[in-house]
């Protein structure tokens, strides 16, 4: 196995893709210092899985990435491919070539891929463990590495040892084996933790579990004995309520001819009291008229009062803004006067400073100008002599570049020749590129646009199938829902319908005939059943018809009174007890008259029963003779007065149940159970039976929908994935094309401009040669022209020198007259400033007083404009008063004629009132004497509806069912003893966890579970404990058998390297074979034995490769990458190194980056590194044989 190919791009300098071809032996890696021949065994670190960023000399893991130049911009991502032959099956992999790849994006996000399958960093680290390649192995070694081996710790050395002893593969199962072994571990003191917490648990439930079927039986026994007292009770209220039954017949009808006449008083108070009432009405409206008559002339006098005030005020505030503005227009007349006096100053002091400051200019012009003068007689005298000294200089320059001319037109025409040549060559290279440019352009356009339709779908499909998850949490949610409600409902409605079918709320007897009838086809012939069944309650009705019916509501209807003789003939027989029967040929209808009609249709919201039901027609004499004498209404309120009005000849009856008697008495309150209403049942089960249908048809919707919904997601999961590996090709392919495209263009800007500066030196070398011979021609002519300026030039200077002395004088004179002007000027113009400052005060005061007077008149003209709004509004205020106290007179002479007609009225009342009372004292007797039986009535059914309920509530039984379990049980004494002592059992046992007999067999199966597993868990740990133990016995031997011969092997490599000396590897501690340091013993020859650390640059690194090359002979690796190891050894030890590298290279491959001749001299290849353009690596590759080796060496 070998190192075959390297490919980069875009990694570190190499920006554009690079690949290097490796054979068998030593190939070299050359170039100058900064030229990136390091970046490619950093490359190499890098795919095999560096994660070190130091490693790999950077800062951060994105500097592996090409970061761009000045001309260049940089890449989104790096790739280094790394490819080893295995022909001879190395690797346990069935692939001749492995190719290993590692990719990164800028956006931080790293690939591994082997043969161009995606995997795992961890499996290229398993494939290649124990083989010295790898970021931790032999096969990599730079300077950095050399000075890690010798000055680490000793046991950190050991790394290098067991990657050649071939254990590393050994020690990572090793250490897999430990990790089992310590899960292992805390897997079973966990489950010793939990099985002592259930060993704690179990005697407790035992016994839990054994008093909560003691409770079970006591409770079953009590629930006998309970059930039949109560079935004892009911039967026993049954008896009673039939005798008050009859008593209160007798009753109603001495009730009801009291009411009548009651009813005749009633109307003619209720007559009085409406007059009364229109009279009061009258009384109390024109009282309050009165009263706010009262209050608007208190009112308005106040505003008067007010409005008066404030006139006065208005006239006091414009007196005292006319004096202010007078004031202040008097200061303003004297303000004035200072400042035109001020101003006059002022003018005198300008003029003074006007002809003070033209004296002045005129001095210090006279003074620059001969200043100036004398500056540049300076300038010429100076000149004068630089002249002279330049000429000279140039005359004899002059002379050596006519000489230089004539040369330089020869190179000159020479080089242009040469140019013309390489602009053809550019020329043609120029259009190649630019078509190869706009080729690549193109492809990177359709490429992008692929990838950009990729991505929108990707997000569009992410977004769908988000909106596909939240609609499929919705629709599970709904379904449970759904499923929930539905089995809710179904529950319901089979208890519901077992109450029917056991006729439960029915009286004894009732429930006897019609279980007879179901049974008994001809007994049930000509019987329609209950009253209760043969009609339909809208809903909100059913408690006010079940009351308006009373008992009548079990009434049964015959055919006719054969029929209902057979049914009581069959009732007295069996002994089953009394029914009302109601055949259909005897039962007349009952009408209302049109008058009572008229009053029903006078009050809102009340309606005749008969009317609220719906029944078959043949039923309607029944249902005429039960409810067409009842009347429902919203409230007791309308109650009350619908029985006034009908003078208590209905029975009326509340939306509640509430019921206002024929003759007047009221029943209501509470009912104490709402769950009896048999009407009430029946629409229950209509209503369920509707749902439930519909809540199926909805949930099989929803069903078909949620089927849908996934369907179309595991589409969109199909796509996503399906889109994703496209993706992931179209971005291989840009960042292919992007370099390309990238180095094509970056070629043509080369070439273009390259052609440019070849034509512009054309150009300026022909301009150049055409200068030069001007230029020639005329240096000559310039020389005699310098000649005689010399003496010009001397002439001049003697006559500047003698005018400099006179203008020195003359400038004295003039500094000392414009000294005094400067002063006397700086004193005017204090003046001023000051005079300037006291004008700008006055102008100010001025200024502020105009303001305040412009503000005060203003303020008059509001407060005039007030004055006479208020004027005319307190005329209006005055005339609207006079009116209120006439309206005032008026009311009370009203008022007076009112209360008069009302104490005529109230003498009439009281007179109908006293008659009135004696009828109601006859009417409450009978009322009292009806409302006891009532009450003993309703306080006896609700004491049977209480079993009833108890049986249901307590024991979830209805009569029927309860009638089942009925036993000959002792008498009433001796039952309630026994329950008392029932009871009593079952309060001795304390508070009972029902739920124990099944905890108690669920701790128990888990007990027994966990206790397996314990078993099974100290079973594996043994096992593991051994193979740990195996292991490490095979770990020990075969290390210290490679460790011996490394050590053998070093100490020779070291002799050879440095022809003497010894060198030694020892064990810290032999015992501890598999974790003791490594310690490295050196004496080069000469030398003695001492530290590595005081060894010298060259000895360290020479001992290092004795070391390593000690390792290669006991365990070659297939491939080597040594980067500069040699750099400190001096030739003599270099041309040894080498050497050995040949020694060595039939069985390792050698990648050598270096610098050294004596390395060079032994490669089989040479890979040259440059960098042409800037911050760019570019590889140049020779292969050669050994006497060009030695040629270029030289």
């Amino acid at each position: 196995m070998y190192l075959k190919k390297l490919e980069l791009y875009g990694f570190k300098s190499f920006a554009n893709k690079i690949e290097l071809n490796f054979e068998k032996g030593v190939t070299a890696v050359v170039g100058p210092n900064g030229s990136g021949k390091s970046n490619i065994s950093d490359g190499i670190k890098w795919v095999l899985g560096e994660q070190s960023v130091k490693s790999l000399r950077g800062s951060k893991m994105e500097d592996v990435i090409f970061a761009g130049t000045s001309t260049r911009k940089p890449l989104g991502m790096s790739e280094v491919s790394l490819t080893l032959d295995n022909s001879s099956q190395a690797l346990p992999i069935e692939y001749d070539e492995i190719t290993i790849t590692r990719r990164m994006y800028r956006s931080g996000e790293s690939e591994y891929y082997l043969n161009k399958s995606a995997c795992r960093l961890k499996d290229i680290r398993e494939l290649l463990m124990d083989t010295g390649i790898g970021k931790d192995g032999y096969s990599i070694i730079g300077q950095g590495k050399i000075d890690e081996i010798l000055s680490s710790k000793s046991e950190d050395r050991r790394q290098l040892f067991e990657e050649a002893a071939g254990i590393v593969k050994y020690k990572h199962r090793k250490n897999e084996a430990e990790k089992k072994l310590s899960a292992t571990k805390d897997n079973l003191i966990r489950v010793s933790d939990i099985l002592n917490e259930l060993e704690n648990q179990l005697e407790p439930l035992k016994k839990q579990s054994f008093k909560a079927q003691k409770y079970n039986e006591l409770k079953e026994t009590l629930l006998k004995l309970e059930v039949n007292l109560f079935i004892k009770e009911i039967d026993k209220i049954d008896t009673e309520l039939k005798h008050i039954h009859q008593q209160m017949e007798i009753l109603k009808k001495s009730l009801s001819t009291q009411e009548i006449e009651k009813n005749n008083f009633c109307e003619k108070l209720s007559e009085i009291e409406n007059q009364l009432e229109l009279r009061e009405e009258e009384v109390a409206k024109i009282q309050d008229e009165y009263h706010n008559t009262q209050k608007e002339i208190g009112k308005k006098e106040g505003e008067i009062n007010v409005n008066q005030e404030k006139l006065m005020h208005y006239t006091q505030n414009i007196n005292r803004l006319e004096k202010e503005i007078k004031d202040i227009s008097n200061i303003n007349l004297k303000t004035r006067g200072e400042l035109e006096a001020k101003l006059i100053q002022l003018k005198t002091i300008d003029t003074d400073l006007d002809e003070l400051e033209t004296e002045m200019k005129d001095k210090v012009l006279q003074y620059n100008d001969i200043n100036r003068s004398k500056s540049l007689k300076e300038e010429d005298v100076e000149n004068s002599k630089s002249t002279i000294i330049d000429t000279l200089n140039a005359i004899s320059d002059l002379k050596s570049e006519g000489n230089r001319y004539k040369t330089l037109t020869d190179t000159m025409q020479q080089r242009m020749e040469q140019i013309h040549k390489e602009i053809n060559h550019h020329e043609e290279k120029a259009v190649a590129g630019h078509k190869t440019f706009i080729e690549l352009q193109q492809g990177l356009t359709e490429l992008r646009s692929n990838m950009n339709n990729i991505m929108d779908r990707i997000k569009n499909i992410t977004s769908e199938k988000h909106l596909l998850v939240n609609q499929e949490n919705n629709i599970l949610k709904k379904l449970d829902s759904m499923r929930k409600e539905i089995q809710h409902k179904a529950s319901k409605k089979n208890v519901i319908e077992e109450m029917e079918k056991e006729h439960d709320g029915y009286n004894k007897s009732v429930k006897n005939i019609l279980v007879a009838c179901d049974r008994n086809q001809a007994l049930g012939e000509g019987v329609y059943g209950v009253v209760a069944n043969l009609l339909k309650v809208p809903r909100g009705y059913e408690v006010a018809i079940e009351t308006a019916l009373g008992a009548s509501i079990q009434h049964i209807v015959t055919r006719n009174e054969e029929d209902a003789k057979r049914l009581i003939g069959f009732l007295k027989k069996n002994s089953l007890g009394r029914v009302t029967l109601l055949p259909l040929t005897s039962i007349q209808k009952k009408t209302i008259q049109n008058s009572e009609l008229k009053i029903i249709e006078g009050f809102k919201d009340v309606k005749v029963a008969i009317d609220i039901i719906e029944f078959d027609h043949s039923f309607t004499n029944v249902f005429s003779s039960l409810l067409s004498r009842v009347l429902i209404v919203p409230n007791l309120d309308i109650g009350v007065k619908m029985a006034k009005a009908t003078q208590h000849r209905f029975k009326i009856v509340t939306i509640d149940g509430d019921v206002m008697n024929l003759g007047g008495s009221i029943t209501g309150g509470s009912s104490g159970f709402k769950g009896s209403s048999i009407l009430g049942r029946k629409r229950e089960l209509e209503e369920l039976t509707e749902s439930i249908g519909n809540l199926e048809k909805e949930k099989h919707t929803v069903e078909l929908q949620y089927n849908q919904l996934i369907e179309a997601k595991n589409t969109l999961d199909e796509e996503v994935k399906m889109l994703t590996e496209k993706q992931q090709d179209l971005k291989i392919q840009e960042a292919t094309l992007a370099s390309k495209e990238q180095q094509t263009e970056e070629e043509n800007r080369k070439t273009d401009v390259f052609i440019k500066q070849l034509k512009r030196e054309i150009k300026e070398l022909m301009e150049a040669k055409q200068t030069t011979s001007e230029k020639y021609i005329g240096i000559n002519k310039e020389i005699a022209s310098m000649e005689e300026m010399i003496a010009s030039t001397k002439h001049t200077l003697e006559d500047c020198e003698k005018h400099l002395l006179i203008g020195k004088q003359k400038l004295e004179e003039l500094n000392e007259e414009i000294t005094k002007h400067k002063v006397n000027l700086a004193s005017l113009q204090e003046q001023k400033r000051g005079l300037l400052q006291e004008i700008e005060n006055l102008q100010e005061t001025i200024k502020h007083n105009e303001m305040q007077c412009s503000e005060k008149n203003e303020e008059i003209i509001n407060t005039n404009n007030q004055y006479s709004s208020l004027q005319e509004e307190l005329m209006k205020s005055k005339k609207e008063l006079q009116n209120s106290v006439h309206k005032l007179n008026q009311l009370e002479e009203r008022l007076t004629v009112l209360k008069n007609g009302k104490q005529e009225l109230q003498q009439v009342q009281k007179q109908t009132k006293e008659m009135l009372n004696q009828v109601e004292e006859i009417i409450k007797d009978l009322h009292d004497s009806t409302y006891k039986l009532d009450v003993k009535c309703t306080r006896l059914e609700m004491q049977q509806q209480a079993f009833y309920n108890k049986l249901w509530e307590e024991y979830e039984l209805t009569y029927n069912h309860a009638k089942e379990i009925k036993e000959d049980v002792p008498d009433h004494i001796n039952m309630t003893k026994e329950i008392k002592s029932l009871k009593d059992g079952i309060k001795s046992l304390g508070s009972i966890n029902l739920d124990a007999i099944e905890e108690y067999e669920s701790v128990k199966e888990r007990h027994q579970f966990l206790k397996q597993q314990k078993d099974d868990l100290e079973s594996a740990r043994q096992t593991l404990v051994k193979v740990i133990k195996d292991m490490e016995e095979s770990m020990k031997q075969q290390f210290l058998q490679e460790f011996n011969k490394i050590r053998e092997n070093f100490n020779e490599v070291f002799i050879k390297l440095f022809g003497g000396g010894k060198a030694e590897l020892v064990l810290e501690d032999e015992k501890d074979l598999l974790d003791c340091g490594i310690e490295i013993i050196a004496q080069p020859p000469g030398k003695k034995l001492q530290s590595l650390s005081l060894l010298s640059g060259g000895e360290r690194a020479l001992t290092a490769i004795s070391l390593l090359f000690g390792i290669l002979l006991v365990k070659p690796s297939p491939f080597c990458i040594l980067d500069e190891i040699e750099a400190a050894l001096d030739d003599a030890n270099v041309n040894r190194f080498a050497k050995f590298l040949q020694e060595l290279s039939f069985d390792t491959q050698f990648i050598v980056v270096t610098h050294r001749k004596g390395t060079m001299e032994s490669a089989d290849a040479l890979y040259g590194v440059t960098m042409e353009e800037e911050g760019i690596s570019k590889i140049v590759s020779v292969k050669f044989t050994d006497e060009f080796n030695k040629e270029i060496a030289s």
